[in-house]
């Protein structure tokens, strides 16, 4: 898919899931992961999502979530980032000890900095099999930040993503 594609999913994934004042339906935890479906008019849109915390101070470091795009059948990965990273780098996924992959962080913007990516059914498989996925960013010195994200729950939580998108 070429990039320009992939970052107009990225911005209607985030515009539609993230950006719009909308009432909180449900939120169900599934492991450490939480599916959250939100009203949005007359019909309900969810994600699958995880939120990575500082221990004291409770501010998030990271967000991974997974969603469909209006009227995109392939699930989409948005990663919230925090501001005054090193960009060029781009962000790397690798579960477990597998082959590790590296994106482009998208953009910038007050809230944090995103990145994304299309899932293929091979990642989610792997996703659902995994114990760990770890997320490589970079600081402003190009020091490598590494975040370990819990995949515990993710199978139950992405098969409900996908029924709740039936509904």
């Amino acid at each position: 898919m070429p990039l320009s594609s992939c970052l107009r999913c990225i911005l209607a994934l985030g515009l539609a899931l993230m950006l719009r004042p909308v009432a909180a339906l449900d939120e169900v935890a599934h492991g450490a992961w939480t599916l959250r479906c939100e009203a949005v008019g007359a019909h309900h849109e969810c994600i699958l999502l995880q939120n990575l915390v500082l221990g004291a101070s409770g501010q998030t470091v990271l967000q991974f979530a997974i969603g469909y795009a209006p009227g995109d059948t392939s699930p989409t990965v948005l990663m919230s980032l925090p501001l005054g990273i090193a960009l060029p780098p781009g962000v790397t996924i690798q579960i477990d000890a597998g082959k590790p992959a590296t994106f482009p962080v998208e953009r910038c913007e007050p809230a944090g900095c995103r990145a994304g990516m299309k899932l293929r059914q091979q990642t989610i498989d792997q996703l659902g099999a995994g114990r760990e996925l770890t997320i490589t960013f970079y600081d402003a010195e190009r020091e490598a930040i590494e975040v370990p994200v819990s995949l515990d729950g993710f199978s139950g939580g992405f098969a409900a993503l996908v029924a709740a998108r039936g509904e």
